[in-house]
This record gives C-alpha cells, structure tokens and sequence, in this order.
C-alpha cells in the first residue's frame, strides 16, 4: 500500500480531479485545506525576508492549497500520476502541486478489508 499526497495549489482543477479519480476506480481519500510556511511566516513577521521569498517563488497569496491524501495500492501510482498532470496541465508548471508517495507499513480501518502483511511480531 502506498500513500499517495497532492499538495494541489490549482484548486480549480479540484473537482475535475476527484471526478476522473473516480471514473479511473480511485475512490476515497481526505482533502484538507492549507497554505504554504512563507505566506504564514510572512502573515506574523515584519522580516522583509519574507517578502523577498514570496517574489523569488512567484507565491500568490489570493488562494489557498488543497492537500489530498489517499491509500492506494502500488499499481494506481502510474495512474493517479497521469489524472493529475492531465487535468492540471502538468506539475512541472509554476504554482501548480506537488505530488509524492510514502509506502504504508501499517494500516487499520479501510472499508477494504483484504489482507495486508502482517507488522513484525503480530
């Protein structure tokens, strides 16, 4: 099992994704709200430092970002990948997302409920 976070700053791509996640079998996950540490570190501090992060990565402060958090299995990475850069127009454009995978060693609570490798000494 792989654990699958968009960090999509593209929000208006957000219901697109979700419906081709869901045309391609890709069903559940959590989407959580956020913003970047400049814009927060900026929005307490007087540092121009701050300032000059925000001009140097081009960061708009006008919209949020959208974290979205899935468990999927290893083969959908491929896939999940291609929904995103095809809806987005592609990750490597500025101010776009990120998109990452962590493997999963351990998992409880999944409506499916298939059979996973057991966690050493269990």
């Amino acid at each position: 099992m792989i654990q699958v976070i968009l960090v999509l700053n593209k929000i208006e791509c957000l219901d697109k994704l979700i419906t081709e996640f869901m045309n391609n079998g890709i069903t559940g996950g959590t989407i959580l709200d956020s913003h970047g540490m400049v814009r927060t570190a900026r929005d307490f501090s007087d540092n121009l430092v701050f300032d000059m992060f925000r001009e140097i990565f081009d960061i708009d402060d006008t919209n949020s970002s959208k974290v979205i958090f899935m468990i999927a299995e290893e083969h959908q990475v491929r896939t999940i990948s291609k929904i995103v850069n095809e809806v987005t127009g592609g990750l490597q454009n500025p101010n776009t997302g990120i998109l990452f995978c962590t493997p999963v060693i351990y998992i409880e609570g999944l409506r499916k409920n298939k059979p996973h490798k057991d966690v050493e000494g269990e």
